[in-house]
């Protein structure tokens, strides 16, 4: 694979020397241990500290290497990963969202997994989880975390899920409620413009439900200016021209307020919205995305994956703690370390096995419309220049939101754009 340079990835060297934390270049040399360091997005809770106290285990148990680990939020990881890259201060082991797997490979920044690793991820993981990890063929780390889009919408404001367009809109409809003022004071379904996610995951979702692709087979051209896409545009334009929702809100803050009666995301809301809605969670429930037509359903799948650093002097040690880490069980554990963490923030684990073990005995309807769709949702792409690429069609999607753009020229625009991209 031909490689580029780091600069290629967007950003420059500068300011590198500003960012704390030793790196691959800085472990421990001589007779004492070797020293890793970790980079994620784990900055906060729960996450931070229920990696820290899986670190804390791997370090009482092994005396010839120490993990340290390092958390930035996710809209700093990218630039993070970059800059320190091209410096020559990258982590040791780095956990990248799957859509920069491209990229990353591209550029030398992770190494391939052993051969062995390979063969045990592709045989005991989920299919979404591998395509997350694997570019060309190639895999290049261990799969830590999968998400998958669904329906969510609140019992009280939408007392059945839809299981078509039409049912979603007459739904919406009558979930929506006005102020004297003609004010939106309830969405009867959201959408939103808060982060790029949540504009391009839904899309791509209800894509698929109408039997569209983004990119055509081989991944070389996009398939997004078609009727499938237009339908699903019209669809959300439709819904804001009707003043049933606004692109403005803060899904995050409306729907857990009781605010909104539906709305698209994935399945990691389920382990923030307990603690977010108190007793009103028994209000959530969740359903497949709906198609055109009765029985058609979309979703879109993407994950995390933890690999090893190029730079890194002690690949070996990486791959040690990797395979402790998303391959063994603690003492007393049904799944493995990695599985069970991830369950306990309200995350679908990568090994199927894990999630079984985990929910054997138990019914959790709402996590079980996440865990089905990883047997059809389709894996967000992780092309080269995948991060540019979402940010091409969530800026035409929202122009044709806002009527800056009419749909068929927003998708035309958007396929101009990503072939040019894709041609680079």
């Amino acid at each position: 694979m031909r490689r580029r340079s780091l600069a290629t990835l967007g950003f420059a060297a500068a300011g590198a020397t500003a960012l704390g934390g030793c790196g691959a270049s800085a472990s421990a040399r001589g007779s004492g241990p070797v020293r890793l360091t970790l980079l994620s997005h784990y900055a906060n809770a729960p996450l931070k500290p229920g990696l820290a106290k899986l670190i804390d285990e791997f370090n009482r148990t092994h005396r010839t290497v120490q993990v340290t680990a390092q958390g930035v939020n996710f809209d700093s990881l990218l630039e993070t990963v970059t800059v320190r890259q091209a410096a020559g201060r990258g982590a040791d082991i780095i956990q990248p969202y799957g859509l920069w797997a491209g990229q990353f490979a591209e550029a030398g920044v992770l190494v391939p997994a052993p051969k062995g690793i390979a063969e045990e991820i592709r045989a005991h993981y989920s299919k979404a989880a591998v395509g997350a990890a694997t570019v060309d063929g190639t895999l290049y780390g261990y799969p830590t975390e999968t998400q998958t889009y669904g329906l969510y919408y609140n019992k009280r404001l939408v007392p059945t899920p839809p299981s078509t367009w039409d049912e979603l809109e007459s739904a919406a409809r009558k979930a929506t409620k006005r102020d004297r003022h003609g004010n939106i004071v309830v969405q009867g379904f959201g959408v939103s413009k808060e982060q790029d996610s949540n504009v391009v995951h839904p899309f791509l979702s209800l894509l698929q439900s109408a039997g569209g692709h983004f990119l055509e087979p081989g991944g070389t051209h996009t398939a997004v200016d078609s009727a499938a896409a237009r339908s699903v545009l019209d669809l959300e334009c439709g819904l804001i021209r009707a003043r049933v929702t606004d692109p403005g809100t803060d899904m995050a803050k409306a729907y857990p307020s009781g605010l909104v009666g539906m709305t698209i995301n994935a399945g990691w809301w389920l382990g923030a919205l307990p603690a977010m809605m108190g007793g009103s969670y028994k209000d959530v429930g969740t359903a497949p995305i709906p198609g055109p037509r009765d029985g058609a359903r979309g979703s879109l799948a993407y994950g995390y994956f933890m690999g090893v650093n190029a730079q890194s002097r002690h690949q070996d040690a990486a791959w040690e703690f990797l395979t402790w880490l998303n391959r063994g069980k603690s003492r007393g554990a049904r799944a493995t370390r990695m599985g069970t963490f991830q369950y306990s923030v309200g995350t679908i684990p990568p090994r199927p096995a894990d999630t079984d073990a985990l929910t054997e005995g138990t019914k959790n309807a709402n996590l079980a419309t996440f865990a089905a769709a990883l047997e059809y949702a389709t894996p967000e792409p992780n092309i080269n220049h995948g991060q540019q690429i979402k940010a091409v069609l969530q800026k035409n999607i929202e122009a044709a939101w806002t009527g800056q753009a009419a749909v068929p020229d927003a998708l035309r625009t958007t396929a101009e754009q990503v072939d040019n991209l894709l041609a680079r």
